[in-house]
């Protein structure tokens, strides 16, 4: 008898300690719908000077082109071509399954929804955003592929699917340094990739920058959505 309580008393802690993993401050969340709100607004902005094609959104393409495409080297070339293929969407789906797996296996269910939601809507969004503005992709680029060119579809992939993975090892690691270097990691990928594809010039610079805030304001606002607060039941 003094067992089965014992036992019980241990599962019902396990369970307590999982349920702090998930729930997040109050602050935070409200952080994550004010920053998911003005990253959204600001997107649609930058959306409809890109349909007007702007006379700002084209000296924006350009200066940044201009600085990203100068004294391109084959060793650059080859550099950039390694970092644009981590963000391929074989790859994507690759770092994906692996991601959504390990949630499965130790049952962080919570999460899991969070990352798929984030990620489903992501790629759709971006596909019918992409049919909506259709526009073309720049001349004269290094790569041969396809489709229209906003939002960057490389960029939208790689900020959500690090976002989540950020806001996953925040959620389950209490380290500072270590929630910090994978911060670090994970933000000097996503502007690597973001950088890959001006430099291979398969996006203009404003796909890149509307594929950053269309991806930020998915990931913010779903884990605004899915992800519990402390003073939720």
């Amino acid at each position: 008898m003094q067992e089965t309580f014992e036992k019980s008393d241990i599962l019902e802690a396990h369970s307590e300690i999982i349920r702090e993993i998930f729930m997040q401050t109050n602050k935070q969340h409200h952080e994550w719908l004010l920053t998911s709100l003005l990253t959204g607004i600001i997107f649609i902005i930058v959306t409809l000077m890109v349909i007007a094609n702007t006379q700002a959104t084209q000296n924006f393409d350009h200066s940044i082109a201009q600085i990203m495409q100068h004294n391109r080297t084959p060793a650059k070339t080859q550099f950039f071509l390694f970092i644009t293929s981590l963000g391929n969407p074989l790859q994507n789906i690759g770092f994906t399954l692996v991601l959504v797996g390990w949630l499965v296996y130790v049952k962080y269910y919570r999460l899991l929804s969070f990352a798929a939601f984030s990620i489903l809507v992501g790629t759709l969004g971006n596909t019918a955003i992409k049919l909506l503005v259709q526009r073309p992709r720049p001349l004269h680029k290094l790569i041969s592929i396809g489709g229209y060119s906003f939002p960057s579809g490389h960029s939208t992939s790689t900020i959500i699917l690090l976002g989540v993975i950020m806001i996953i090892f925040a959620s389950l690691v209490k380290s500072k340094w270590q929630r910090g270097l994978v911060n670090l990691f994970a933000i000097s990928m996503i502007l690597l990739i973001g950088m890959s594809r001006i430099y291979l010039n398969v996006h203009y610079p404003s796909d890149v920058l509307g594929g950053f805030l269309f991806g930020t304001t998915i990931v913010l606002l779903s884990g605004f959505l899915i992800l519990p607060t402390k003073t939720e039941v």
